[in-house]
Formats: structure tokens, sequence, C-alpha cells
């Protein structure tokens, strides 16, 4: 190989090296400027920002459900008060009503006669009931007359119990017991303001009307003519 085609050789190469690193060097510095041309993005780029306006709005909505339930339940306790404060029966003003209330005994009025409209302690008293009737039970009925305080009693036949002692109410509790027999009415327990209570007997058509202090009671003898 001759010297001088030697030389042309090698300085070919040295401008093919040349041209190589001006290439390269114009592709880094296109990159750098493009690089410093893209705009910044923050820290939290492509995550969603809680709107303020619609989390307003959910704080308005559960203000306001809250209030609506406060004010639901200060209505519904109002309307408990108003209504335990109202009797559950009106009082029974009537001549019969007062007449029965003096004489404690009455066949004019019906079982559930309410006569009172608080407690009061008209005494109590034994009774003996005399009829013509040929059945062997007959049924009474025992309810409040006055307030429905929380008064108990219990019925016994003959010294037994003829059941579990019960709050009396305005509405009669009804029960059988024997047409001859002994039937006693025992206070259990006292509401407040006395244990008042009221009793009819269907083989007479009669109630009675009385009081049976806690741990006492009031004897009803049944007989035949």
């Amino acid at each position: 190989m001759s010297d001088r085609f030697r030389q042309e050789r090698e300085h070919g190469e040295a401008s093919g090296r040349e041209q190589n690193r001006e290439i390269t060097s114009n592709v880094v510095e296109a990159n750098r400027e493009k690089s410093w041309r893209m705009p910044s993005l923050p820290r939290d780029a492509g995550s969603e920002r809680p709107d303020p306006k619609v989390g307003n709005c959910n704080n308005k909505d559960r203000s306001s459900f809250k209030r609506f339930g406060g004010v639901s339940i200060a209505v519904f306790i109002i309307f408990m008060m108003v209504w335990f404060m109202l009797p559950s029966k009106s009082v029974d003003t009537s001549e019969a009503a007062v007449k029965a209330l003096n004489d404690r005994t009455s066949s004019s009025l019906l079982a559930g006669a309410v006569l009172l409209q608080k407690d009061e302690n008209i005494g109590q008293q034994d009774y003996t009931i005399t009829h013509q009737s040929q059945v062997p039970d007959t049924k009474i009925w025992v309810w409040d007359y006055a307030a429905e305080d929380g008064d108990y009693v219990q019925v016994l036949v003959n010294g037994t119990p003829a059941g579990d002692a019960f709050m009396i109410k305005h509405k009669p509790r009804e029960l059988n017991v024997p047409a001859i027999g002994e039937v006693q009415v025992k206070g259990i327990k006292d509401g407040g303001g006395g244990i008042t209570y009221a009793i009819r007997y269907d083989v007479n058509g009669t109630n009675y009307f009385n009081s049976a202090p806690q741990g006492e009671f009031n004897t009803y003898t049944l007989q035949k003519e």
C-alpha cells in the first residue's frame, strides 16, 4: 500500500469521526433545548384534587340532615310527654257517678267507669253478695276507677290466688270465679295515693268501689239465697 493511499484513508476516517461527533453533539443539544422548553409538572400531577365547592355541598347536606334529625327527635319527645300527661279516659261526672261515689256501689254504671281524676282514699269495706243464680261460676271485672298510677292487686278465691298480681287500669281485667265462696282483692303495690279499685260481679250486675291498702285485702262473700 502506497503512502499516499494510506494518508488519504486516514484523512477520511478522521473526517468521519469528526462528523459523528458533530452529529452526536447536535442531538444532545436538541434534547437539552427540548427539555428546557417542556413545562414543569406539579408534584401531585395526575392526581385529582377535591373540588372545594363539592366539599361544601356535602357539608351542607350533612348539616341539614343533622338539623332535621334533631328537630324530629324533639317533636317526638314533646308528643310523648303530652300523650302521657293527657288522661287516658274522661271522668264520669253524671248524677249516677256522683251517687256511686257516695254509695260506693252502683248497678247503673258499666264496668270501666272512671269516677275520679286522681286517687282518693274512700276507705275499705267487705261485702256479702247474695244472689239467686244457678250458675257455678260468674265473671268479675276489676279496674282502676281513678288515676292509672301503677297500682297492683291480686285476686284470691277462698284464700288461693286466682292468678298473678296485675296492674289495674281503666280497661277492666276479666276473671272467672265461683258463684259461691269468698273472693278477695289484695293490694300488692301502691303506685301513689292509695290503691283504689272497682269490681263488678256479673252474678248480680253490681259495681263495688273500694280501696285495698298495700298488703291488705277486701273480702266479697258470695252466697245463694
